[in-house]
């Protein structure tokens, strides 16, 4: 299947002249695919469409729905442009416009907006790529008139760099033939600049975008973040293969150095690699370079030694917050030290805490591990669920946490925290009272596939709940005995916890 499918269209769709003399209507905007996308993925796009209407006060579903035929994989946009001039005059979906995704990596690419009619009646045909999250309230405002389409493509129109004709573009940024970027003529007032290298589907602007810490205050020559080169991926490799990513941070490595030697105030041990085309969903890689001589003459040389290393790498959320000021910033600071081996192998269990009248969130944990507080960023042994928590297009939801709350909202935790690594998928703790310290805490389990990416908030809720049991143990036993039961490590351990972990 081409990764460029044919996005081209007629100039003019004349049978919309029906529509010119009837009412305006509110219909939702269908949502169509070329690509294969489950049916997890398809409601996915279809909440992120939505998502500023939601915002705004509209029912989910009631601004964008995938049409009743909405796949069209491997045929060309023209085929979906067909069918919805049928669909229009049934009256159900909006007529003039429709969405469709062009490309699995519709986050970083974005998504081809439709018009099937003008704002002059003509019946004239358009399209451009938009971010998916504006397609809703764009079209919610066409259908009202707030807005025209010429000023929503003047302001929305997204440059994916998705077309073969752009992929030129950035040619002094990609691979051994171009020295990077221009460099800055000062250092960073953090002392140095972020090194970033990116999947080749990824938009330079967006990641910076996404990444720069309040970057809507600062000029771009004031940026920290700094895209070095677009890496070139094995076109068939999926998502998280070992051997494409090894394969892209190998790239990288063996491009620093050179890119150092322009912009000698990179970090010189500490780079982002984003080694695939949806980081919202997968993430990026902080990777640690051992040290490598700045002075030396041959640095091609220099750089082919890297990507011979075995080079230490760790997977964090694609997020300003999350993933460069919590974790990569706190490392290649030195404000803590790399995770050594022994630590990234230690299990991580989900906490949920409630009947603790008003502590303070991670209640017990210093009791349950005493080495808590001292613990860097991706160390700790207890990851604690929040009391609230931002369900994709409904905004920020209380959760009122109980055992049957935790057993069955288990799985949906798991991918939340995704990132963290070693988290347990079958084993939990539920600190469930303010006197853990007399009365322990609660073991439980819950039994499912454990499988975390590339599946929506809806999937893990709607899990079956199976296999669910508990046991009360003292808190300061809690973390040995998950460590040591989850291993089939039960000898002397009572009947009831034998039972538990069998």
């Amino acid at each position: 299947m081409s990764d460029h499918p044919n996005l081209s269209l007629p100039a003019k769709a004349p049978s919309m002249a029906r529509y010119h003399n009837e009412p305006e209507t509110l219909y939702p905007a269908a949502l169509y695919t070329l690509v294969d996308l489950t049916d997890a993925e398809l409601d996915t796009l279809r909440h992120k469409c939505e998502e500023g209407c939601v915002e705004t006060g509209h029912e989910q579903g009631t601004s964008v729905r995938p049409a009743p035929e909405p796949r069209f994989v491997g045929q060309p946009l023209r085929a979906v442009f067909d069918y919805h001039l049928e669909l229009g005059t049934q009256g159900s979906f909006e007529p003039r416009y429709f969405i469709a995704a062009v490309g699995k990596d519709w986050r970083a690419r974005g998504v081809v907006i439709v018009a099937l009619d003008d704002d002059d009646l003509e019946c004239n045909v358009d399209s451009f790529r938009i971010k998916a999250e504006d397609t809703g309230l764009m079209v919610a405002n066409l259908q009202i008139g707030n807005t025209s389409w010429d000023e929503e493509k003047e302001g929305n129109e997204f440059n994916s760099d998705d077309s073969e004709d752009d992929d030129d573009d950035d040619n002094d940024d990609d691979g051994d033939n171009g020295d990077g970027p221009p460099a800055p003529k000062k250092n960073n007032p953090l002392g140095y600049y972020v090194p970033i290298y990116i999947h080749s589907g990824l938009s330079k602007d967006t990641v910076t975008a996404d990444l720069e810490p309040s970057i809507r205050y600062k000029s771009p020559e004031d940026f920290a973040c700094r895209v070095q080169a677009k890496l070139k991926p094995s076109s068939s490799a999926p998502a998280l293969d070992t051997a494409s990513t090894q394969a892209l941070v190998q790239q990288a490595a063996a491009l620093h150095p050179l890119r150092c030697a322009k912009n000698p105030f990179l970090h010189k041990t500490h780079i982002l690699v984003i080694d695939t085309a949806d980081p919202a969903e997968y993430g990026m890689l902080m990777v640690k370079l051992p040290p490598w001589d700045s002075n030396a003459s041959d640095l091609h040389d220099q750089g082919s030694k890297l990507a011979q290393t075995t080079l230490d790498h760790i997977r964090v959320p694609y997020s300003c917050h999350d993933g460069l000021q919590t974790r990569f910033l706190t490392l290649a600071n030195g404000y803590a030290k790399w995770p050594t081996p022994e630590a990234r192998k230690r299990s991580t269990f989900a906490a949920f805490q409630y009947g603790t009248h008003g502590k303070e969130l991670c209640f017990g944990a210093n009791l349950m591990d005493p080495g808590a507080a001292k613990r860097s960023p991706g160390e700790e042994r207890l990851a604690y669920a929040p009391e609230a928590v931002k369900r994709p297009g409904h905004g920020i939801e209380s959760v009122a946490w109980s055992y049957d709350e935790a057993a069955w909202r288990f799985p949906w935790f798991c991918r939340e925290r995704r990132f963290v690594e070693g988290l347990d998928t079958g084993f939990f703790v539920c600190v469930d009272g303010d006197d853990v310290a007399t009365t322990g805490v609660l073991l439980g389990r819950r039994k499912w596939d454990g499988r975390v990416w590339g599946r929506s908030w809806e999937e893990m809720l709607g899990l079956p709940v199976e296999g669910v049991k508990s046991v009360r143990v003292p808190a300061k036993e809690a973390l040995g005995l998950l460590e040591r039961g989850r291993k089939g490590e039960t000898d002397g351990m009572s009947e009831e916890l034998r039972e538990f972990f069998s």
